[in-house]
């Protein structure tokens, strides 16, 4: 791990975070070359019950910053609501995609 490396606002790497919608059996072990892993909820979730989604993982998002990445995975309204957290707080989102064997950066940059 590079210690030195910085990004936007001089994070560290190692001060960076991937946002995981969901713990699940898949192995996110690769994802951890771009952060800290943060598992946004675990097990069951009922994706009609997107206030509830909304306030339990707002909360885990709370330090966010600019350079956190959010690896695209589980129920796609729990990314959805993620995505927004991070476009409203950042201005952008920085996505992780898996690709064949391994994770693809991806950046949207909200004007407004």
């Amino acid at each position: 791990m590079v210690l030195a490396a910085t990004f936007s606002k001089g994070t560290r790497i190692m001060d960076k975070q991937v946002f995981i919608p969901n713990r699940s059996a898949h192995d996110f072990t690769p994802a951890r070359r771009y952060g800290r892993l943060v598992f946004l909820t675990n097990g069951m979730v009922d994706r009609y019950k997107t206030n509830m989604i909304y306030r339990g993982i707002t909360e885990k998002m709370d330090d966010s910053s600019a350079d956190d990445h959010l690896l695209i995975a589980s129920l796609s309204i729990i990314s959805s609501i993620a995505s927004a957290i991070l476009a409203y707080k950042h201005g952008k989102v920085n996505y992780l995609l898996f690709k064949g064997d391994h994770y693809i950066e991806r950046t949207i940059k909200v004007d407004g």
